[in-house]
């Protein structure tokens, strides 16, 4: 008897490692593995914009307005990659841009944000020990990714120089960092 429960406590023991090899972790455990299906999976939800709000069109910016001049340039790019139009004209003393859009900006993913694709998890570097926050889990990681699918005018020169996350999300090799809540439904993105 004494050799048939030891026998049952080493198949016991060798399912359980063979399950392990198997790669049945645990997705609550913080892992580079674990880490980077969640934020696969939060970024297949999501897509990366040039807006985090929709900008509203027409949109007018005094050419005079130096605490809009970056914006004024962002919107020049967007016009010459043929997302909108730019009229100009003259409104007392002022000169101002008046950015409408065009059909093809219109057909843009994101209704304004201009969407410019998906991010897609190739590793995840390293990651911070969980530390708590609030009562739950935290982690900063910092992983590599493609974008998947980016639109051809995200792939102007003029675009990518007026918006610098665009260059960086579609060069060779981008590296980002997100923070990470563990959940009870597993690692979530904190945004």
């Amino acid at each position: 008897m004494k050799g048939y429960t030891k026998a049952m406590k080493m198949a016991m023991l060798a399912a359980a490692s063979a399950m392990l090899a198997a790669g049945c972790a645990d997705s609550r455990v913080a892992s580079k593995e674990s880490l980077a299906d969640a934020l696969n999976h939060d970024y297949s939800a999501s897509q990366d914009c040039l807006f985090s709000k929709p900008m509203p069109f027409p949109y007018q910016v005094a050419v005079s307005d130096k605490l809009l001049s970056e914006t004024r340039h962002r919107l020049d790019a967007l016009a010459e990659a043929g997302l909108l139009e730019r009229e100009q004209t003259t409104e007392g003393a002022d000169t101002v841009n008046r950015y409408v859009l065009t059909a093809a900006g219109s057909r843009t993913e994101g209704a304004g944000r201009f969407c410019y694709g998906r991010r897609q998890i190739t590793s995840v570097e390293k990651f911070t020990a969980p530390v708590d926050y609030d009562g739950k889990p935290l982690t900063k990681v910092e992983y590599h990714f493609v974008l998947k699918n980016p639109p051809s005018w995200a792939k102007k020169d003029e675009v990518r120089n007026a918006f610098p996350m665009v260059a960086k999300s579609m060069s060779d090799e981008p590296v980002d960092e997100a923070t990470l809540m563990l959940t009870h439904d597993g690692w979530v993105l904190t945004y």
